[in-house]
């Protein structure tokens, strides 16, 4: 595997972590700034309403690659705002073809389920993977959309991990992708 290889899929999930930290520090931080001097109780805050809680952010049943047929469920810390949902989150998926983590950071918007995420993570493939090598070790990022509440889709690219003499270049690269729907 060349260095510019993992150097790119390590760099994708770096961004996807990093991302998603810096977001919710802001958030947190904007949570718990403290009430300037001088000003009384019943001004208007200068921040909206910040509310935040754990909970389930996806979850739901897929068809890609390599996973083939899959579940996921992620959870996380959410936080639910006037203009503005979000959820730094950890990802679990399993399917027939392997089994993967994540962490990422998913955003909401409007009343009918659209949103996006972007995660970093590590996946396994097991013995029968669709486009990748049987029982190799990946790491990467994807992009997770979701047009239309409970239907969605993942786009993602990750790279082989550890040295395989004499192994074949096939699957050495790989181009995740799902579709499904969930919750």
């Amino acid at each position: 595997m060349s260095g510019h290889s993992r150097g790119l899929a390590w760099a994708i999930a770096f961004a996807a972590c990093t991302s998603a930290s810096a977001l919710v520090a802001r958030a947190v931080q904007a949570q718990i700034m403290p009430t300037p001097a001088g000003a009384t109780a019943l001004a208007a805050p200068s921040t909206p309403d910040m509310r935040w809680r754990v909970g389930q952010c996806m979850g739901g049943v897929t068809y890609g690659a390599p996973f083939k047929w899959a579940v996921s469920y992620g959870g996380g810390m959410i936080y639910e705002g006037d203009r503005l949902d979000l959820c730094a989150l950890a990802v679990a998926k399993v399917g027939l073809g392997g089994a993967g983590a994540s962490i990422g950071l998913a955003t909401s918007y409007g009343s009918l389920g659209t949103g996006s995420a972007i995660t970093g993570g590590i996946l396994r493939t097991f013995g029968d993977p669709l486009n990748a090598t049987a029982r190799r070790t990946y790491v990467g990022g994807a992009v997770h959309l979701w047009p239309v509440l409970v239907l969605g889709g993942e786009i993602g690219y990750y790279v082989r991990l550890g040295h395989d003499a004499g192994g074949a270049s096939h699957g050495k690269k790989v181009v995740t992708w799902s579709a499904g729907f969930g919750f």
